[in-house]
């Protein structure tokens, strides 16, 4: 399974743009690939946690968004291996064959990136969501600051605002609008 696994999966080195102030800015996909960013957020005395996913191409258009309410507030680490995997089934479910899974958590992008079976008690959901990557031709992850991941953390926050689980095609939120707005204000 792990070598079919390494066989189906390119691994890549971890790729921060720094926009020179400090911060990490989105930057498109190579060609060929969507992006596919997702977060979690935990609303710890409500006993709940919010996932979100926002898939665009390689010119910065948004292709669908998600957020999904879950009733259980989950440590910090579980719910963004929850949100890397929701990204994926989403991602998966666009007809997606080839995708970069970018997410916040260096805590989870450095397991799913690494060749070893993960130990940590993480490592049943690292599991979870590398038997799914097994789905695509070509799944790249990559770490990005908050900064450079403000879609998703937004819609994951939005999450604690809907009754479980609500879809935008090719749309987010209307006040996420001015997050897009700025990631690809510098693009070429």
């Amino acid at each position: 399974m792990l070598a079919q696994y390494q066989a189906n999966t390119q691994i890549v080195e971890m790729k921060v743009v720094s926009n020179g102030i400090g911060g990490t800015r989105w930057s498109p996909p190579q060609s060929g690939f969507i992006k596919v960013n997702f977060d979690g957020a935990v609303f710890g005395n409500l006993n709940m946690s919010g996932i979100g996913v926002v898939i665009r191409n390689n010119n910065g258009a948004i292709m669908a968004s998600c957020v999904e309410k879950i009733n259980q507030a989950y440590k910090a680490d579980e719910i963004k291996a929850l949100a890397a995997l929701k990204a994926l089934k989403f991602a998966h479910k666009l007809g997606s064959q080839n995708a970069i899974l970018k997410g916040g958590s260096l805590g989870l992008i450095q397991p799913l990136k690494a060749e070893d079976h993960n130990l940590s008690p993480l490592g049943l959901l690292v599991e979870d969501v590398r038997l799914f990557a097994n789905n695509f031709v070509r799944l790249l992850y990559s770490h990005i600051k908050r900064s450079g991941n403000s879609i998703a953390y937004n819609l994951a926050k939005h999450a604690i605002h809907i009754p479980d689980f609500q879809v935008w095609m090719e749309d987010v939120l209307s006040y996420i609008v001015s997050f897009l707005q700025s990631d690809v204000a510098d693009l070429p």
